[in-house]
């Protein structure tokens, strides 16, 4: 059985929601405080719900140039493939989140040319849709859990 680990991205409205639920909060917020002080404050909800909007394009719809559709294992380590076509070596950053229906995965790029990169990644979520196969998704958290080993490094399949 091979190491390699091929997980592609499919959009989701769950992933789209979850990017944007902070703006959403925030946006409410704003209207809350809008309405007990100053209704000039009310200005702020539209660029934040636009954040959020695009948060949704970014993460759930993957329609932006950055946005990860493909997280790749192998035996030279991990790489993100961008929606533009680019192919990134990354590490995964201590800020990921990781639990059985979701993951909230941070990239560093191994070359320094371009900044951290997200995505969101989620499995079952009670009658909500995967953006991934279950097997990919699972071989992708055990491989975050024990540790990925260097580039190059022979290891046992999973």
């Amino acid at each position: 059985m091979s190491n390699r680990i091929e997980l592609t991205l499919r959009p989701s409205s769950t992933a789209g929601l979850i990017a944007s639920l902070p703006w959403i909060v925030l946006a409410s917020f704003i209207v809350i405080a809008a309405l007990e002080s100053s209704a000039l404050l009310a200005a702020f909800t539209i660029p934040v719900l636009w954040l959020g909007r695009a948060s949704f394009q970014r993460f759930g719809l993957l329609k932006k140039p950055n946005s990860i559709i493909a997280v790749t294992y192998d035996s030279t380590g991990l790489t993100c493939q961008l929606a533009n076509g680019r192919k990134l070596p990354v590490t995964v950053t201590n800020a990921s989140f990781l639990s059985p229906g979701l993951a909230i995965l941070q990239f560093k790029p191994n070359n320094q040319s371009s900044g951290r990169m997200m995505t969101i990644i989620t499995g079952e979520l009670g009658a909500l849709k995967p953006n991934t196969t279950d097997c990919a998704f699972r071989r992708l958290r055990m491989l975050l859990r024990t540790g990925s080993p260097e580039p190059g490094h022979k290891t046992s399949s999973f």
